[in-house]
C-alpha cells in the first residue's frame, strides 16, 4: 500500500512538472508574434491538458489516499510559493483553478444537453420557497460547528476586506454625491493606506476614481500608483459603474466595463482580475461570460434569493463554477462567491448573527452618529476586553466558515459611501489591528486574521481545493427577494423612457464608434473626447440604479440629459463621418464644426417633433439621403423620411427607380367625447422605400420633386379608412385619395405571401396566419391594468406587489385608423392610455405603443398575448441580448416572482407553433397561464416600496414602446430535449431581432449639391453569415500604430446559436476579418480580451471561425 502511494505521489508530480515545463516553454522561449507551429504546440498542449481534465476525479482520489502523506510537504511548498508567482500559477492552473479555453470541440451544440451539478431551474422546482424564522439568521438557521475542525496545522484564514460601496446616482446625483461624499472617501483613502502598509481596501466604481484622479497633483498620482504597486488598494471588476444585469444589454455591459478598464491600463497600468458585484438585484450568466473573456478569473454576488442562499449554505455550495446555460463541456465555468446573509453591511458579513456583528463595526461607536439596530453598541478594543471580544467574533467567522468548503473565510467590511472620515478609517484600523495582534497570537483560536483585498481571498481559497472539487451550476439569479412575497421585479420596468433612451444611445453610439474607425482623423477633430463623453454617458447608466430605473426624479433627469447630449455627440460624429467617406478624397475638406447632414431620428423614446422634413419643389429639385447599414451583412430593408409634398420619386445611385410609398403623417388627440381621433398633417408626408445597403456600409439615394401622382415613378399611395361610430372632417392636403369613413368592425391585412394579421372591430390583434399553407390561429392582443396591493409592503420602483390579477382596462368607443399600402400596410387606433400601432411589412407585424399614463395612480398597464399554444408552464426569455433562458411557471411563488426581465425577447411555444415577441426596450414580461405571454408598457406608483428610495414613481413621460410579432411553424425544426435549460431564436426571428435593435441610420444632406460625391461605401467589405454580429468596431485611441500615425481597430465579433431548422443554410461561422473590414492582406491581426485593452497573441490566419455562442475580440493593424 505504501509502495502504491508513493507511486501516485511521484506519478502526480511528475505531471505537474511536465506540465510547468512546457508552459514555461511556451511562454519565454518562443517569440510573441507565434508563427502557425507554435499554434499547433499550444493547441496540442491544450489537448493534453483537456485529456487530463477528463481524469479529473480519478486524479482527485489519487490525492485523497497521498494527502496524510503530503501535508508537511504541501505546507512547505506554500511558503515556496509565495516568492514565485510564476510557480503558482502554474501549478494554480494543472489543478484545473482556471476552466480551459482550449477545448477543440465547441461548448454549445444544439442537440447535447448540457450538464452542470446545480441547474437553478431545477432548485427552483424543489424548493419550497417558504421563509421560517432561523433565529439570529431570521432567513436561515443556527448554525452550530465542530471546534476541532480547525487546529494548528489547518487554521481559519480570515480576510478582512475594507471597501465602500459608492452609487453614481441614486438620490443624488453623481457629481454632487461626487463632492459631498465619494471625493472625501478617496482622498482618506489614499492617506490612510499611504501612511499604513497593513491597511487594505478594494474600489469598484471608475467613474468616480477617475475623476478624483485626474484633480490630483502629480506628487498625489504618484502615490496612487504606489499604493496600487502594495497591493494595498485593489480595483474589482473595474467598470465605470457596477452595472445592473437585469436591464442592460450585453453591449452595454461591454461597453462601460471596458472604459473603467482602459482607463486603468492607461493611466496606472492594472487590470483586476476579481469581481465584485454586492448590489445588482438579481444575476445573470452572461456577467460572468463577459468577465472571463476580459481576463479576469473571480466573482462576488450578493443580492440572490433568500431561500437559494440558504439551500447553498446548506450544502455548502456558496461557491461554485458558474457554467452557461448552453456550455456542454465547462469551458465557460467561472469562479463565483455568494455572500450568504440578507446584505453587504457590516453586520451581514462577519457571521450571521447581526446583533453581534453590528458591533465589530467601529464606525457605530458611541459618540460617532451612527448606532447599531440591536442596541447593543460596538465597544473600543483594549487590553482588558481584546479577549472576549476575540472570542465572539472568532465565534461568527467559524460560523461563516462552515457555510463554505475552505477554511478561508471572506469578511467584507464596509457598506454605502462609508470611510469617508478620518475618524472612521482610524476606527477601524486601529481596533482591528487589536483584534489581529490577538487573535494571531492565541494559539487556542487556530486563526489567522489581516486586511485583505478581494484576491487574497480568492489566492487562498484556490490554493486549498482544486477548481474541479467546486460544483458545477449553470441557469440565472432572477427574480431576487429580499424577504417574504417581496419580489423586485417592479424594476424590470420602471422608467420605460429611460430604459428605451438607453437602446437609442447604444445603436448611434456604436454607428459613430464605426463610422469613425474606418478613416483616421486629425487631433484637432476633436472626436476621440466626443466619443469618450458618449461612451461615459451610456457607460454610466447601466449603473444599477440608472438603468433600472430606480433613482430619484432630479437625479433620473442628470442620466437623460447625460445621454440625450451623448446621442447629440453620437449624431455628429456620424455625419462628419458619412460626409467624410462619401466624398472623394480628392475633394474633401472638412469643416469639423460644421453639420453636413441632419440625422432622421424615428425611434426616439418620444414622438419626435424634430425629425428632418425634406422640402424639394422648383427650386430644390432634389435632395440626397444617406442610408448607414452597421450589420456585418447586406440588408434590403425598407426606411422612411418626411417629406413636404406627396409626389416624390426614389432613385439609387445608378439612378434606378426604387419603388417607394407615401402617406400622411398622423397624430392622434382627444376628441369633445375623451375618445381620441386621428388627424393628418397638411405640411408633411411619410415616404417608405426599400433601401439595400452593403455590409456596415453606406448608400446614398436622390429624393426628386415630381408635380403629381402620375409623375411620381414607383410610388404608390395606400388607401387609408377611418372606422368610427362619430366621422368628423379631415383634411390630407395634397395627398391625392379620401380617406373612407366606415362604422368599426374586423379588419385584416394580407401580404403577397399570403401571411395575414386580422383586427377586432377596436382595432387590437385578432388572429395571425403564417402563409398561404397555414391554418389561422388566434392571437388576442389586449391591455390590462394591475393595481397595487394596500399594507406595509407596497409597490414602487423596485417592487411589483399587484393586488391581484391585472383586470381589464374600459376601452369605450373606438376610432380605429387603417392604411392599406404595397410596402406596408397598419392598423392604429387611440385608447385611453395608449396609441396602439400594428405595422404590416414583407418581415412580419411590428407593434408600436405610444403609452401615456401620466394620470393613473397606483397603475401598471400590460399587453396580454392569448393564444392556443400548448406551452404548459414553460416559456422563454432572453438575458441581456445575448443568450434565451427557459422559465417555469410556478403556482407556489406569488405572480410577482413569475415575472422576469425581456431586454429583447420572449417566446412561447408547443410541438406545432412559437410565438415570439421581441422588444426595442427591457420590460418585465411573463407567462402566468398556458398560452399567454405578457409584458409590462409602464408602470406609476403613488408611494414608495421602503428600499431606500423615498418615493414613489410618478415622473412617467409619454413613450413610444417597440415590439415585433413574429409566428411560427415548429415541423421543420429540432425540439429540444425538454431538460435543456436555455432556447434559441430561429434564424429568422434573430435577424428580425438584429434589424430591430440595430435600426439603419438616416441621413439627410444639408446641401443642395454634393460636390465629390459618391454614391456607396462599404461595397469591398465581405458579407458574414447571418447570426454573426459586430458587437464593437472602434478606433483604440489608447494603442497607436508604430510610425504610420493610425491607431490599431478593434473589434468584438459574436456568433449566436440559433435554431436548427431544415429550412436554413449549413452554418459555418467562418469570418475573415481583414475582407470584412476591407482591409489590405499583410496587416497584422491580433486576438485581444473582449475589452481590446491589449494584444495578445498573432493570429496567422485571416479566417477564423466562431463557435456558436462564442464573443472574440481581435485588434487589427491597417
Amino acid at each position: 500500500m505504501r509502495i502504491r502511494r508513493r507511486f501516485a505521489l511521484l506519478f502526480s508530480s511528475a505531471i505537474l512538472v511536465f506540465f510547468l515545463f512546457l508552459y514555461v516553454l511556451i511562454n519565454y522561449a518562443i517569440p510573441n508574434e507565434k508563427p502557425k507551429s507554435m499554434f499547433i504546440l499550444e493547441n496540442k498542449l491544450k489537448e493534453l491538458q483537456h485529456n487530463l481534465n477528463k481524469h479529473a476525479e480519478e486524479f482527485d482520489e489519487i490525492k485523497k489516499q497521498i494527502d496524510n502523506l503530503q501535508t508537511n510537504q504541501e505546507k512547505s511548498q506554500e511558503q515556496q510559493l509565495d516568492g514565485n508567482d510564476l510557480v503558482k500559477d502554474s501549478i494554480i492552473n494543472a489543478g484545473q483553478w482556471v476552466a480551459d479555453g482550449g477545448n477543440s470541440e465547441c461548448s454549445s451544440k444544439h442537440g447535447d444537453v448540457p450538464g452542470a451539478d446545480i441547474q437553478m431551474l431545477d432548485v427552483y422546482r424543489d424548493l419550497e420557497f417558504d421563509n421560517p424564522n432561523g433565529g439570529p439568521w431570521t432567513q436561515g438557521w443556527r448554525v452550530e460547528y465542530d471546534p476541532h475542525h480547525w487546529n494548528a496545522h489547518h487554521k481559519l484564514k480570515v480576510f478582512v476586506v475594507p471597501h465602500s460601496h459608492n452609487d453614481p446616482g441614486w438620490i443624488k446625483t453623481f457629481d454632487t454625491y461626487y463632492e459631498h461624499d465619494t471625493k472625501p472617501i478617496l482622498s482618506n483613502l489614499l492617506r490612510h493606506l499611504d501612511a499604513n502598509e497593513n491597511m487594505k481596501f478594494i474600489w469598484a466604481e471608475i467613474s468616480y476614481f477617475s475623476r478624483w484622479y485626474d484633480e490630483l497633483s502629480n506628487d498625489a498620482k504618484q502615490r496612487v500608483k504606489r499604493i496600487v504597486q502594495r497591493k494595498q488598494l485593489e480595483f474589482v471588476t473595474g467598470g465605470w459603474v457596477m452595472n445592473d444585469e437585469a436591464n442592460a444589454h450585453w453591449i452595454s455591459i461591454l461597453q462601460q466595463l471596458t472604459e473603467g478598464l482602459t482607463w486603468l491600463k492607461v493611466h496606472l497600468n492594472t487590470t483586476p482580475i476579481s469581481s465584485w458585484a454586492i448590489d445588482p438585484f438579481g444575476y445573470t450568466p452572461t456577467m460572468p461570460y463577459i468577465l472571463k473573456g476580459s481576463g479576469m478569473k473571480h466573482l462576488l454576488i450578493q443580492r440572490t434569493h433568500y431561500s437559494v442562499k440558504k439551500l447553498m449554505a446548506k450544502n455548502q455550495n456558496l461557491e461554485f463554477r458558474w457554467r452557461q446555460i448552453w456550455d456542454r463541456n465547462g469551458e465557460t465555468d467561472f469562479f463565483t462567491h455568494m455572500m450568504p446573509f440578507y446584505s453587504y453591511d457590516v453586520p451581514h458579513t462577519c457571521g450571521p448573527d447581526p446583533k453581534v456583528c453590528c458591533q465589530f463595526d467601529f464606525k457605530r461607536l458611541p459618540g460617532y452618529g451612527l448606532t447599531c439596530p440591536w442596541r447593543i453598541a460596538p465597544q473600543a478594543i483594549d487590553d482588558v476586553n481584546v479577549a472576549k471580544r476575540a472570542e465572539l467574533i472568532v465565534d461568527q467567522w467559524r460560523k461563516k466558515s462552515v457555510l463554505y468548503k475552505t477554511r478561508s473565510v471572506l469578511i467584507p467590511l464596509g457598506d454605502d459611501f462609508r470611510y469617508s472620515q478620518s475618524s472612521e478609517w482610524e476606527a477601524q484600523r486601529v481596533n482591528y489591528e487589536k483584534l489581529f495582534d490577538y487573535i494571531n497570537n492565541e494559539p487556542n483560536l487556530h486563526c489567522h486574521a489581516k486586511f485583505a483585498t478581494l484576491t487574497d481571498y480568492f489566492e487562498s481559497v484556490a490554493q486549498e481545493k482544486d477548481f474541479g472539487q467546486f460544483p458545477s451550476l449553470s441557469g440565472d439569479f432572477f427574480t431576487y427577494a429580499d424577504k417574504d412575497d417581496n419580489y423586485w421585479s417592479g424594476y424590470f420596468t420602471s422608467r420605460p423612457f429611460h430604459k428605451r433612451l438607453d437602446r437609442v444611445l447604444m445603436n448611434f453610439l456604436r454607428s459613430a464608434e464605426m463610422l469613425h474607425a474606418w478613416t483616421p482623423w486629425e487631433n484637432e477633430a476633436g472626436f476621440d473626447g466626443l466619443l469618450r463623453n458618449a461612451r461615459r454617458a451610456l457607460s454610466l447608466f447601466q449603473h444599477h440604479d440608472g438603468v433600472t430605473g430606480t433613482a430619484k426624479d432630479h437625479v433620473m433627469k442628470d442620466y437623460a440629459a447625460r445621454m440625450v447630449d451623448a446621442v447629440s455627440a453620437s449624431k455628429f460624429i456620424i455625419q462628419q463621418a458619412v460626409y467624410k467617406l462619401l466624398t472623394k478624397p480628392s475633394i474633401y475638406h472638412g469643416d469639423y464644426k460644421f453639420t453636413y447632414l441632419n440625422i432622421d431620428d424615428s425611434r426616439f423614446p418620444s414622438p419626435n417633433e424634430n425629425r428632418p422634413t425634406i422640402i424639394i419643389g422648383d427650386e430644390i429639385p432634389f435632395k440626397y439621403v444617406v442610408v448607414h447599414n452597421s450589420l456585418p451583412q447586406a440588408r434590403v430593408e425598407l426606411v422612411e423620411f418626411l417629406v413636404a409634398k406627396p409626389f416624390v420619386t426614389v432613385q439609387d445611385p445608378e439612378k434606378n427607380t426604387v419603388p417607394a410609398q407615401v402617406s400622411p403623417v398622423w397624430s392622434w388627440h382627444r376628441g369633445g367625447f375623451t375618445a381620441y381621433a386621428p388627424q393628418a398633417s397638411t405640411t408633411k408626408y411619410r415616404l417608405t422605400f426599400k433601401a439595400t445597403v452593403p455590409p456596415m456600409g453606406l448608400k446614398v439615394y436622390t429624393i426628386l420633386s415630381t408635380n403629381s401622382a402620375a409623375e411620381s415613378r414607383g410610388v404608390t399611395y395606400p388607401k387609408i379608412t377611418i372606422m368610427t361610430h362619430t366621422p368628423f372632417s379631415l383634411s390630407l392636403g395634397d395627398y391625392p385619395s379620401q380617406v373612407e369613413f366606415t362604422t368599426p368592425k374586423e379588419v385584416s391585412l394580407h401580404a403577397p405571401d399570403g401571411a395575414a394579421v386580422a383586427f377586432t372591430n377596436q382595432g387590437l390583434l385578432k388572429s395571425m396566419t403564417i402563409d398561404s399553407n397555414s391554418p389561422t390561429v388566434p392571437i388576442h392582443l389586449e391591455f390590462l391594468k394591475y393595481g397595487a396591493k394596500k399594507g406595509p409592503d407596497r409597490s414602487g420602483a423596485y417592487l411589483f406587489m399587484p393586488d391581484g390579477p391585472a383586470v381589464p382596462l374600459l376601452l369605450g368607443n373606438l376610432t380605429t385608423l387603417v392604411i392599406r399600402g404595397e410596402l406596408e400596410s397598419s392598423v392604429s387606433t387611440g385608447l385611453p392610455f395608449v396609441i396602439h400601432d400594428a405595422i404590416m411589412r414583407e418581415d412580419g407585424l411590428e407593434i408600436r405603443n405610444l403609452v401615456d399614463i401620466g394620470d393613473m395612480g397606483n397603475t401598471e398597464i400590460v399587453m396580454r398575448f392569448s393564444t392556443p399554444i400548448n406551452n404548459g408552464e414553460f416559456f422563454y426569455t432572453d438575458l441581456n441580448g445575448f443568450q434565451v433562458i427557459k422559465r417555469q411557471r410556478f403556482s407556489k411563488i406569488p405572480l410577482q416572482a413569475n415575472y422576469y426581465p425581456v431586454p429583447t425577447s420572449m417566446f412561447i411555444e408547443d410541438d406545432t407553433f412559437r410565438f415570439t415577441l421581441l422588444t426595442a426596450q427591457s420590460l418585465g414580461g411573463a407567462s402566468l397561464k398556458s398560452g399567454q405571454m405578457e409584458i409590462m408598457q409602464d408602470r406609476r406608483l403613488n408611494q414608495d416600496d421602503n428600499r431606500g428610495l423615498g418615493q414613489g414613481v410618478l415622473d412617467n413621460q409619454p413613450i413610444v414602446n417597440i415590439f415585433k410579432l413574429i409566428l411560427e411553424l415548429r415541423e421543420t425544426c429540432e425540439t429540444l430535449d425538454t431538460k435543456h435549460p436555455a432556447g434559441f431564436l430561429t434564424s429568422n426571428v434573430h435577424w428580425q431581432l438584429t434589424t430591430l435593435t440595430y435600426p439603419m441610420d438616416k441621413l439627410v444632406y444639408h446641401e443642395n449639391d454634393w460636390v465629390g460625391m459618391q454614391g456607396t461605401f462599404g461595397e469591398n467589405h465581405e458579407a458574414v453569415e447571418k447570426g454573426i454580429e459586430v458587437a464593437v468596431l472602434r478606433d483604440l485611441s489608447h494603442m497607436p500604430m508604430p510610425k504610420v500615425g493610425k491607431n490599431y481597430l478593434g473589434i468584438v465579433l459574436r456568433r449566436t446559436q440559433v435554431e436548427k431548422c431544415s429550412t436554413d443554410p449549413n452554418l459555418e461561422g467562418n469570418v475573415n476579418v481583414r475582407r470584412l473590414l476591407g482591409i489590405e492582406e499583410g496587416k497584422d491581426l491580433f486576438t485581444a480580451p473582449l475589452t481590446l485593452l491589449k494584444k495578445e497573441t498573432t493570429v496567422p490566419s485571416d479566417e477564423i471561425t466562431l463557435c456558436p455562442m462564442e464573443a472574440k475580440a481581435f485588434i487589427v493593424g491597417r
